[in-house]
């Protein structure tokens, strides 16, 4: 496949992360303001335990969303590791750092919600 071809594939990926991110930007941002307010205070354990779940799924669907763009992209990138332009050679380079982007993005979900279930009890 020719590099031009795996430029382009590689920005459609990355895009592809940023769009799997706003349904759990939204969801989040409505469980904050829910929290910030004070909405969950007297709410019953079956409205707690629902958000959680609305939390839980929209996030894990992101997620999934997300690692299969990272593992396109990490396709993507080896493909393009004997590239002889500069912009070739850094979408290359930067394939460790989409395993790093994995790690991090388990970490950070795995904080959301714990951060998550301590503020509604």
């Amino acid at each position: 496949m020719e590099a031009s071809h795996l430029i382009s594939t590689w920005n459609t990926l990355r895009k592809s992360i940023v769009n799997s991110q706003m349904a759990s930007v939204i969801v989040l941002s409505v469980a904050l303001a829910l929290v910030a307010t004070g909405q969950f205070v007297s709410a019953s354990l079956e409205v707690k335990l629902f958000a959680i779940a609305v939390v839980v799924a929209t996030g894990a669907l992101s997620l999934i969303n997300q690692f299969a763009a990272i593992r396109e992209g990490s396709a993507v990138a080896k493909d393009l590791a004997g590239a002889d332009s500069a912009t070739g050679k850094a979408i290359a380079s930067s394939a460790n750092y989409m395993k790093l982007t994995q790690v991090a993005m388990i970490i950070l979900a795995v904080a959301t919600l714990v951060f998550f279930v301590v503020a509604i009890f």
